[in-house]
């Protein structure tokens, strides 16, 4: 028997000592996989069988813990289409009387909605929609899904966990600011339609996201949501107002002199492409989104992107007042602004040559830590170290592991350095510790470009002789224009640089074990020719 076989036997046999859940769960994972196999990283994975073929083959094969799983696949298949629903037919007239397997198993059936509740962040931006039923045996469950608004409504993450809506609830109200992100009401149609539209597009989306629970679950979620009624709204948005976009562009040009052209154009952009669709109303996470992919760089920067900041600002300042936005979000919006202008002007230009900060070997040991790090430096290559994230909330483990994958990836189209990439889920892990807050929003592709942005810094892998250019990395995560560097600067900050926008000059972490092999080689020889150069110690 193959091993995969022995090990699906294993998984089964696992499953079935558990409950309901625990099987529905394994066969939503492998059902996916069928459908559409994709690595960790969201990459085609070559060699699968179809569904069709995996079904004849495990039929044929008479075996119980395949049968089982294919029941259980069964019961996910009812009601998706007229092909599934036939299939899982062929699968229980077939296998469901070969074995003696717990009631739920042979006769299927639907998941028993409990409730629905949703979680709107105030401004728009993004979403989670929970949804609680009861399995076949009494089981809970609730699916938590995290929808990104300020994004076109995509899927940003998805589990299910075997438990109660209640409990659930509690754990996602747990070190989230209810003020930020209330809890509001949502009929089961509406959280359906919401939901089926988020995935739609997330089966368009290419690169596909992929994290440690979505698109594995992908089956459980739409099985249960075949449970909810049809005919549900989408997300609201504002209506449109020519009048009062007209006005809040005059009350903006009346603030800063010259700039109505501009505020048109952003008031335009936010209409369209906004979580809210509200002018008045700008989340940190559509000023992100903003400056990074909705603005013509090019013409804006060649015409005033000075003035397009400033009308930002503006922009930002005027319509939160107008629409009563709390101070602190407000403050995050602008802060955002901050860290990003740069992305509207010119990829940086810095130097590598420590001239001026000291001599050679004075700055070989800031870049490693100090004189005792160069004195013991080696060219050992690193590796991976398991973190332990349990203390951290759902949601910023979430974040953080969608990033550490969207690293891996970039890493690997953009630089070809498993190290690389070690180097930057290590920086990713240390930002966790610092600030978990860091990872429970924002935009995940802009976070690891920040991320992979530092590491590659600190290696040397943009420097003229480098492999690639900041503007190859956005783009291997999707981003378009701009430089990672602005959200690298308050990453920087949280790791306890003193002044985010000197590093690249010197980009010291402080820490070898952030550096890959071919980064401390070079430092070691380096190390090596300036000891000579001075002579022998007197």
């Amino acid at each position: 028997m193959a091993r995969r076989d022995l090990d699906l036997i294993r998984n089964v046999d696992e499953a079935l000592r558990g409950d309901a859940f625990d099987l529905l769960a394994y066969a939503s994972n492998v059902l996916e996989m069928l459908r559409r196999p994709l690595d960790s990283e969201g990459r085609p994975v070559s060699g699968m069988p179809t569904l069709g073929d995996m079904v004849d083959r495990t039929l044929a094969d008479a075996v119980r813990q395949s049968d089982a799983l294919l029941l259980a696949m069964a019961t996910l298949l009812d009601g998706s289409g007229s092909a599934d629903t036939a299939l899982a037919a062929r699968i229980r007239a077939e296998a469901g009387g070969r074995w003696r397997l717990p009631d739920w198993i042979a006769q299927g059936g639907a998941p028993r909605i409990t409730g629905t509740a949703a979680f709107d962040h105030v401004l728009g931006a993004d979403a989670t929609i929970l949804i609680g039923a009861t399995l076949a045996d009494g089981t809970p469950a609730t699916a938590t899904v995290f929808i990104d608004r300020d994004a076109g409504g995509l899927i940003a993450d998805a589990f299910l966990a075997p438990e109660t809506l209640e409990a659930a609830l509690a754990a996602g109200a747990r070190g989230v600011d209810a003020d930020e992100f209330p809890r509001a009401e949502i009929a089961p149609a509406d959280a359906r339609a919401r939901i089926e539209r988020a995935i739609a597009d997330d089966l368009a989306l290419d690169p596909p996201l992929v994290t440690a629970t979505w698109p594995a679950c992908r089956p459980l979620l739409a099985w249960i949501l075949r449970a909810l009624p049809e005919g549900g709204e989408d997300f609201p948005r504002a209506d449109a107002d020519p009048a009062g976009d007209d006005e809040l562009a005059a009350a903006i040009a009346q603030r800063l002199a010259g700039s109505e052209r501009h505020a048109r154009t952003l008031i335009a952009l936010n209409r369209e492409h906004s979580g809210a669709g509200d002018p008045r109303q700008w989340s940190d996470t559509f000023v992100e989104t903003l400056l990074l992919d909705l603005l013509p760089f090019e013409e804006t920067a060649q015409a005033d992107p000075d003035g397009v900041v400033d009308a930002l600002r503006a922009a930002i300042e005027e319509g939160h007042r107008r629409a009563g936005v709390a101070e602190r979000l407000t403050r995050a919006s602008l802060d955002a602004v901050d860290q990003l202008e740069d992305s509207l002007r010119h990829l940086l230009e810095f130097d590598d040559d420590p001239a001026g900060r000291g001599d050679e070997l004075a700055s070989l040991a800031v870049r490693v830590g100090g004189r005792r790090h160069l004195d013991a430096l080696d060219a050992i290559p690193i590796t991976r170290v398991v973190p332990d994230h349990r203390g951290m909330d759902d949601r910023a483990r979430a974040g953080l592991e969608t990033v550490r994958g969207l690293v891996e990836r970039a890493c690997a189209e953009v630089f070809g350095d498993p190290e690389l990439a070690v180097s930057a889920a290590r920086i990713a892990d240390l930002l966790a510790e610092a600030d978990a807050r860091l990872f429970a929003k924002g935009k995940p592709e802009l976070a690891a470009a920040a991320i992979t942005w530092i590491a590659g810094t600190a290696n040397g892998a943009f420097e003229p002789a480098g492999p690639a250019q900041p503007a190859a990395l956005m783009a291997a995560l999707g981003l378009r224009g701009g430089t990672p560097a602005g959200r690298a600067g308050a990453y920087l900050a949280a790791l306890g640089v003193e002044d985010p926008d000197a590093w690249p000059a010197l980009p010291a972490l402080g820490d070898p074990s952030l550096l890959t092999s071919r980064t401390r080689r070079e430092l070691i020889r380096r190390r090596d020719e300036a000891r000579a150069a001075d002579g022998p110690p007197a």
